[in-house]
């Protein structure tokens, strides 16, 4: 089993590792790299991960709305406690989510990628800066406190 240090640096390189077609291709985003770095830690044995998060990063697809260092972790939950039935009580599960979408606002001031950013992602000025000052440092440091809150919650 991985340390949380290991799976927290595992997710960074997923995030920050550009590919040789850079920037048509992309490092992978926030909630891809998140759940790529905790798909065994969840055994998912499918390539639904990282498929899921692809349209989620950057405020969902680019869009400066939740962060997706957030929507990783509650997919996460989800795929560990989510309801398989209508019939059973989605509280909990809520619950999990809630607490952490607290504990992210409470140490980043903010859950929404432009708020988080101060940039405009959809522009190409705001998506240069990004890549310049932003992504491999203050967005890095979201993931690494994303893969770390997530293994707390999900190791309960």
């Amino acid at each position: 089993m991985s340390t949380v240090e290991e799976l927290q640096e595992k997710a960074v390189r997923y995030f920050c590792d550009r590919p040789s077609n850079f920037p048509k291709g992309r490092p992978y985003n926030c909630c891809e790299s998140v759940l790529l770095a905790l798909k065994d830690h969840l055994g998912v044995e499918s390539d639904i991960i990282p498929k899921i998060g692809t349209g989620i990063g950057a405020g969902v697809s680019l869009n400066g709305l939740l962060c997706g260092s957030i929507s990783s972790v509650a997919i996460a939950i989800g795929l560990k406690y989510g309801r398989t039935r209508a019939e059973e009580d989605p509280q909990p599960i809520w619950r999990m989510v809630d607490k952490y979408v607290a504990e992210f606002k409470e140490k980043f001031g903010h859950v929404n990628c432009r708020q988080l950013t101060g940039l405009d992602l959809k522009t190409k000025e705001g998506l240069k800066e990004y890549f310049e000052k932003v992504h491999d440092y203050a967005c890095a440091a979201r993931i690494r406190f994303a893969v770390k809150k997530a293994l707390e919650i999900l190791q309960k």
